[in-house]
Formats: structure tokens, sequence, C-alpha cells
């Protein structure tokens, strides 16, 4: 199952720096590019996640999606926290996400699996 967790998480990984890195090339600030970033990644994860990673077989509820939402949205402030303080740091954008990414994702996998989806 982390194995699983872990293919969902890269590829939302690479939709997030991917468009970061876009948004950033166009010349939005980097702390901007990163929040419809986050919000793209987000929602690809979690419905990646329900029913690849934890298979779940009931219908998604509104319990759920605000289970969802509080754990992606707390996961997520960690991540953009981390990435603004290394971006301000002089980190490029893309390994700022990289190294907030890789911080938040064993917290996230625990989150996801015992809070939202109850697996």
């Amino acid at each position: 199952m982390f194995l699983r967790f872990l293919l969902i998480g890269g590829l939302g990984f690479v939709i997030d720096a991917s468009l970061t890195y876009l948004l950033v090339r166009q010349g939005i600030p980097p702390w901007v590019a990163r929040v419809p970033a986050i919000v793209l990644a987000m929602t690809f994860t979690w419905l990646a996640n329900r029913y690849f990673t934890y298979r779940v077989k009931a219908t998604r509820s509104a319990s759920e999606a605000l289970r969802y939402a509080i754990a992606a949205i707390t996961m997520a402030m960690v991540n953009y926290l981390i990435y603004l303080i290394l971006v301000q740091n002089g980190l490029p954008p893309v390994m700022a996400v990289t190294l907030a990414t890789a911080c938040q994702t064993a917290i996230s996998f625990y989150l996801y699996k015992h809070l939202v989806f109850k697996v």
C-alpha cells in the first residue's frame, strides 16, 4: 500500500513541481505559483489515492471530503511553509518543492490511511 501511495505521490509531485516551474518561468513569483500547483496536485492525489492506493469501495461522502480537506490543507500548509523557508534561503523552487514534499510524505500517508479513508 505504501508503494502505491509513493507512486501516486510521485505523480502528484510531478504535477506540483511542473506547474510551479512553468508558472515561475512565466514571471509569476514562486510563492504565488505554488498555490495553483498545490491545488491541482491535491485534487489528483485525493482521487488517485482513494481508488488506487486505498481502494475505497464506499461512495464518497461529505464526511470523507471534509476529512480529506482538513488533512490535505494541513499537509499543504506544512509543505508550503517549508518551501517558503527554503526559497527565501536561496534554494531553487523545484528543489524546494522536492525537499518540502519529502518532509511531509510519511505524515500524509498516516493521516490518509487512518483518518481520511479509515483503512
